[in-house]
């Protein structure tokens, strides 16, 4: 894709400062009304514990803690159950945002946005106690910050991503391969990405289904890309393999190329549905913290 038209805004690029902490604080309420506890950090598993709240039973074996030993069933039946309970369990959310170079261009530039989004949906996360993983990629997985918890990391976490500059090529199956080797836990995995990929993003997301991770994918377009305003004789230049091309910009070949841009991102869309994957698709002319409103309401994504 051609390089970025308009410039980031300020230094770093992200105004994260009091007044964005606000918003982020604003989303994590309604998110708690909205989801009816489903963004809790208290995912519940059945497994054996000490939770007050019982479960099942399974046949007493060898070795077993006879304090979890159910008497009243032994003495009706004589015969010796354990009790099982309903533990609680922290949800692990990990953040893949892509901070390739076609993500630095648009009219709202396209990083910037896709780290605001990752940014509520973190806050939101490590507000109820889940342990988040934030992560940008490029050619792979770069340097992220793992198992973010609780509000006093909110600082941390900003200052992380005011230093996240766009570089290298998109691959996104290297990515997802290197995330599956370290995050060995089953969790929620978000990826946030324009998907302009030249090797697919079919393989990369069906790699990741492998651990049974809950997928979700955040689609970020810009106005630009989806109706760009050029004519004439241009000559391109890919921003994430430097390669010239010269090109004579028509109505005719404007149409074409709006067509294979939502071609492509209706592929997107339908490999996910078929893939039982969440898809939202994120236009950045869209504030961010109403997007992320409409994925809440919408109860998809991140419950």
């Amino acid at each position: 894709m051609p390089r970025a038209t308009t410039p980031r805004p300020g230094e770093g690029g992200l105004a994260l400062d009091g007044a964005f902490l606000q918003r982020l604080e604003y989303l994590n309420v309604i998110a708690k009304k909205i989801m009816s506890g489903r963004m809790r950090a208290d995912r519940k598993s059945v497994r054996k514990g000490v939770s007050a709240e019982f479960a099942d039973h399974r046949s007493y074996v060898a070795g077993d803690d006879i304090r979890h030993v159910d008497w009243h069933l032994f003495g009706r039946l004589e015969e010796v159950f354990m009790k099982l309970y309903r533990e609680e369990e922290n949800l692990h959310m990990t953040l893949l945002v892509d901070a390739s170079l076609s993500m630095d261009r648009g009219r709202v530039h396209k990083l910037d946005y896709a780290l605001e989004v990752a940014a509520a949906l973190a806050y939101i996360g490590m507000s109820n106690l889940d342990a988040v993983n934030v992560l940008p990629f490029g050619e792979r997985l770069r340097e992220g910050r793992w198992a973010l918890k609780g509000k006093a990391k909110v600082f941390e976490l900003f200052e992380f991503l005011r230093e996240i500059e766009p570089r290298g090529e998109t691959d996104l199956a290297a990515t997802c391969k290197e995330l599956v080797g370290r995050e060995r836990r089953r969790g929620v995995v978000i990826v946030i990405s324009d998907f302009y990929d030249l090797d697919g993003f079919q393989p990369a997301l069906k790699f990741l289904r492998y651990p049974n991770h809950d997928i979700h994918v955040i689609h970020v377009v810009d106005q630009e890309e989806r109706e760009p305003d050029l004519r004439g004789d241009l000559r391109l230049l890919d921003s994430e393999t430097a390669a010239f091309r010269e090109i004579n910009v028509t109505d005719g070949l404007l149409a074409k190329y709006r067509k294979a841009f939502e071609e492509l991102a209706a592929g997107v869309e339908r490999f996910c549905v078929k893939n039982e994957i969440g898809y939202v698709r994120a236009p950045t002319e869209v504030p961010f913290d109403e997007l992320v409103l409409r994925i809440l309401r919408r109860g998809g994504l991140v419950g």
